[in-house]
């Protein structure tokens, strides 16, 4: 039996949430039976780390958001590669996937859905729904994210299929050495409360909350240290407010770097105050380093969070609840190391990396069965 050639078509490779579930699930794959390789529309980072696993990759170029319906290149490397199955990821690469998957005739295409839109977009619902019939399959990274897709959607149940996100929470252990050093670095104290953001700086993020929530605490007399990890549209934002000693001068803003186990071991909270989100990758690693999370109550984060238990939960761009959260976890030592005990234990066990790529292994033979036959 031949192995099945898979192509992940994904809309960019800069660091992100998708992004790392292509890169994690590229790499494992079982190359016995996938052959597999990942193209991009735009480049990225992500792409080295590709490379360096020894994972074909490529980059289009595609310059603007209409490139995607002109796509040649993208058909004839389909072809060349002999795809049998396509597996695209975020809205502009299945824009251009499903034209080229066609013209291309590769004979399978299933598409991820990665998070639930927290903006007005009924034209992407409405081009999801009008190609189902051509995508054997719509992969959801959570439950949340199935439900409030197939609400509006009006899709039926069978076309979807619920595929968590995963990590390997043995990398986000937490280490002391790497703690101490990054915090002498920063400059922080070592009973000095550290808060910390990783993840792209752009407004679904609600890193505007979480900088006006530091400003807050100093507003009370109460500041706390910051670092924000990451990059995105908002970098300036960011940039002028460390600049200007903006929450008491106590933030810092370190560009995306991939030790995110040693940010984490560094840190004594992590926050997240997303908008919207899918899964929170991000979360789901604090969670595993050990640390108490703050996050939103919207879908995909309040399936890791469960409030008072596994972390807390705030309502989204509510800058005061932010705040008084945080405050609150500094504040109580115990209630810390309870909320980061039972949040590992729960990633640990509901987030594994190698459920999540097996569950796809099963499903690219399932709607791939009658090619895997011949």
């Amino acid at each position: 039996m031949r192995r099945l050639r898979v192509c992940q078509l994904i809309t960019e490779l800069v660091p992100g949430g998708a992004e790392r579930c292509v890169y994690e699930l590229a790499r494992r794959l079982d190359r016995r039976r996938f052959d597999v390789r990942v193209v991009a529309l735009r480049g990225g980072p992500v792409a080295d780390w590709l490379a360096d696993d020894g994972v074909p990759v490529k980059a289009l170029d595609v310059r603007c958001t209409w490139d995607v319906l002109r796509l040649p290149r993208l058909v004839e490397l389909l072809r060349r590669e002999r795809i049998d199955l396509l597996h695209t990821h975020l809205f502009h690469a299945d824009l251009a996937g499903r034209p080229a998957r066609s013209l291309a005739a590769v004979p399978h295409l299933v598409h991820t859905l990665h998070m639930a839109e927290g903006r007005f977009r009924p034209w992407r619902l409405a081009f999801t729904r009008l190609l189902a019939a051509g995508c054997d399959r719509l992969i959801c990274v959570s439950e949340s994210v199935r439900r409030w897709h197939a609400e509006r959607s009006g899709l039926p149940p069978w076309r979807y299929t619920v595929i968590p996100n995963g990590i390997e929470a043995a990398a986000y252990v937490r280490d002391e050495q790497a703690r101490r050093r990054l915090r002498a670095e920063w400059n922080v104290e070592d009973n000095a409360l550290l808060v910390a953001y990783v993840g792209r700086l752009e407004r679904q993020r609600g890193v505007d909350t979480l900088l006006a929530a530091m400003s807050h605490l100093a507003a009370r007399g109460n500041p706390c240290r910051l670092v924000i990890v990451g990059d995105g549209p908002q970098r300036e934002m960011v940039r002028t407010f460390v600049a200007h000693g903006e929450g008491g001068g106590h933030c810092r803003w370190v560009d995306f770097r991939r030790d995110v186990g040693s940010i984490l071991s560094a840190a004594d909270v992590f926050a997240m105050p997303s908008r919207w989100e899918g899964v929170g990758l991000a979360l789901a690693e604090a969670m595993a380093a050990g640390l108490p999370v703050v996050a939103t109550d919207v879908p995909g984060l309040s399936e890791l969070v469960e409030p008072e238990q596994t972390g807390l939960l705030v309502e989204p761009a509510d800058v005061v609840a932010l705040a008084e959260a945080i405050e609150r976890l500094g504040g109580d030592a115990d209630l810390r190391r309870r909320l980061g005990q039972a949040g590992r234990q729960y990633v640990t066990q509901q987030c594994d990396i190698d459920s999540h790529v097996q569950a796809h292994e099963c499903l690219y033979q399932q709607v791939a069965a009658e090619i895997l036959r011949r």
